[in-house]
């Protein structure tokens, strides 16, 4: 509405949802299938959703190199997906950091094992600057995963107020909100509660009926 003049009652928000394949495993049995084939051994800090500027693993990596330190366990940041050219500067930053054993790269996860990820972390971090709606914090609500994201543009009004809302571009909030998120199990327990429930109001079928009741009222005019 900012950029282009359009009457705001032509403007329809449609909502997406995540696939139904994103819900509660059982998370030892997760974490054990992660051990044998990827040798993930530790508990997990995760991360998927591409390597572009605008969806800032850096400040995740910095924040995650601040941190790791004044954790109760010892953690792995795993990042997931196809780095190529974009991803090559965010290990040279891991080099730079001395951080290369505890962060991993594992390249491209098919998608069938997303939901083991997602399911077999403490923590899922979202960090992006930008988007348009931001599908990997609702897909890691559906599998009762806590969420630290950002409180930009799309996301808050997906999350609402049932993940950590971090400012993105300030380092030491993210550095914060992995802090208290992981050294606190009961809050652990209860992100993921909320986010189930908030994993409801989506679905497939409400975007499809939503989709569908544009084109009626379109026709009716």
């Amino acid at each position: 509405m900012r950029f282009f003049p359009i009457d705001s009652e032509k403007v329809f928000v449609t909502p997406l949802a995540a696939n139904k394949r994103y819900r509660p495993l059982n998370k030892l049995r997760c974490q054990y299938m992660l051990k044998r084939r990827y040798n993930i051994d530790k508990p997990f800090i995760l991360y998927l959703g591409g390597f572009s500027d605008r969806k800032n693993v850096s400040s995740l990596i910095k924040a995650f190199s601040k941190t790791y330190k004044d954790l109760n366990k010892d953690y792995y940041l795993v990042i997931l997906g196809s780095y190529r050219a974009e991803g090559k500067p965010l290990m040279k930053l891991c080099e730079d950091l001395n951080m290369t054993e505890h962060i991993l790269f594992t390249g491209f996860i098919e998608d069938k094992f997303l939901p083991v990820f997602y399911n077999a972390c403490s923590v899922f971090v979202y960090p992006s600057l930008y988007e348009g709606f931001g599908l990997p914090p609702l897909e890691a609500f559906s599998c009762g995963t806590p969420v630290i994201t950002s409180n930009t543009t799309s996301i808050p009004e997906v999350t609402s107020k049932n993940a950590v809302l971090i400012n993105p571009l300030d380092t030491y909030d993210l550095c914060n909100a992995l802090t208290k998120v992981l050294n606190n199990e009961n809050y652990q327990k209860e992100l993921s509660l909320m986010g189930l429930k908030r994993a409801k109001d989506f679905s497939w079928e409400k975007t499809a009926h939503k989709t569908l009741s544009v084109y009626e009222k379109i026709l009716e005019v």
